[in-house]
């Protein structure tokens, strides 16, 4: 059996910077909440700081959730991975300090958006995307793993559409934000269906066998592991082309091809491992939310995306990051297995409350007074109980396997 390893004691403070996920996860977290904070209060509490924009404030909120929280959650995970891809050394120290600075920049400046000039606007998150993106390339032609080279393709795109919605908001550019901001949510539903379909089914599999469950293991189904990303990149290519109606019927498309490949993962036997149960849960919200965001295109008189599409952002992409990061901050029980405890499955319940108090709040006015506030209260204290738990783990040794325990 497989054993987790411990590595000597640092200092709590150069502990934090021992690998990519522990300083990343935490900007993720804290700014999943402050942001929020601001957007949905900030005005009532600071009322002389004024509320950030982005062109508009509604077009600054969706940018800091999609590519300031996502944007450091997506580098946490990848370049804490990557090492398990390639057996090379993290990104630590001071490499990951210029890393981080740059991320913050980012935000500063985001929050200077209609002050500064675009250059200045745009070096930050241009530099951090593509800090994220060499480092990527760096270690995965090192060790020729080319079968990897997706995952810094896609933070280059996910780069560049930053770089697109910025320019366009910044200076009225004729370029369509809204297929922007539509493909950067599109950006963090495919990730959730790539990187959810290795890890399930991986997790789910080693659960059973620690188990000892008589459950067989997980189902590979790779006809609908194929059609799955097919059916995701037709729905971004017409999201992008500005096809309303079709783009819908393909994000409606896609969510039983995912549901297919979700029928065979054992979710009915991971009752008792409460991490697992985040993840199949968040895959839920991925099938669900499809299908929401689909509807919102061809009926937005019934259902407005702009409330359509917390599905995917608060549920599937926001869901992933904390089942991810709660993997890493999770207790080491005997043999290496993981351990959530309480706060993080709590912090879990919480913010996928929130997520679905939003998407439905069209349809809760009359039964609650303000449904989007008390989605926002949700989700803000789901991100507290989450860095109570996370902070601790992340100022002392460095347990590997960081996202798994010890294998059956």
């Amino acid at each position: 059996m497989a054993r987790s390893t411990e590595q000597p004691a640092p200092s709590p403070l150069s502990a934090l910077w021992l690998a990519p996920h522990r300083p990343l996860f935490l900007m993720a977290g804290l700014w999943a909440l402050a942001a929020l904070f601001w957007w949905q209060w900030g005005w009532w509490w600071w009322p002389g700081l004024g509320m950030p924009t982005l062109g508009t404030p509604t077009l600054w909120h969706v940018h800091e959730m999609v590519f300031g929280f996502g944007g450091a959650s997506v580098a946490a995970y990848f370049l804490t991975a990557v090492t398990s891809w390639t057996s090379r050394p993290m990104i630590a120290g001071r490499p990951l300090m210029l890393l981080v600075a740059l991320w913050v920049a980012a935000r500063l400046a985001m929050l200077q958006a209609a002050q500064l000039p675009l250059a200045l606007l745009l070096a930050p998150g241009a530099l951090y995307f593509g800090m994220v993106t060499f480092w990527l390339l760096r270690d995965i032609a090192a060790v020729r793993a080319w079968h990897k080279l997706g995952f810094p393709a896609a933070i280059a795109a996910l780069g560049i559409i930053d770089a697109l919605l910025v320019v366009a908001a910044h200076e009225a550019w004729a370029l369509d934000v809204v297929a922007l901001k539509r493909a950067a949510v599109m950006f963090f539903a495919m990730k959730v269906a790539i990187i959810a379909g290795g890890m399930i089914p991986a997790f789910t599999a080693n659960w059973l066998r620690q188990s000892g469950s008589a459950v067989p293991p997980p189902r590979e189904n790779r006809l609908a592991n194929r059609l799955g990303l097919v059916t995701l990149y037709l729905a971004l290519g017409l999201t992008l082309a500005g096809a309303e109606t079709a783009s819908g019927w393909a994000l409606i498309l896609a969510a039983p091809v995912q549901a297919w490949r979700f029928s065979g993962w054992r979710s009915h036997a991971v009752g008792g491992n409460k991490l697992l149960v985040m993840m199949h849960t968040t895959f839920c919200s991925l099938i669900v939310g499809l299908v929401i965001v689909g509807v919102s295109r061809l009926a937005p008189e019934f259902w407005p995306e702009r409330d359509a599409v917390h599905a995917l952002t608060m549920g599937a992409m926001a869901g992933m990051v904390m089942s991810v990061a709660s993997r890493a901050a999770a207790r080491r029980g005997e043999g290496g297995t993981l351990d959530a405890g309480r706060l993080l499955p709590a912090a879990y319940v919480l913010v996928w409350l929130g997520a679905w108090l939003r998407t439905t709040a069209p349809f809760l006015y009359g039964w609650l007074d303000n449904p989007v506030a008390l989605a926002a209260q949700l989700w803000c204290a789901g991100w507290v109980v989450f860095l109570a738990a996370f902070v601790p783990t992340i100022l002392g040794p460095l347990l590997r396997p960081v996202f798994s325990g010890a294998k059956a």
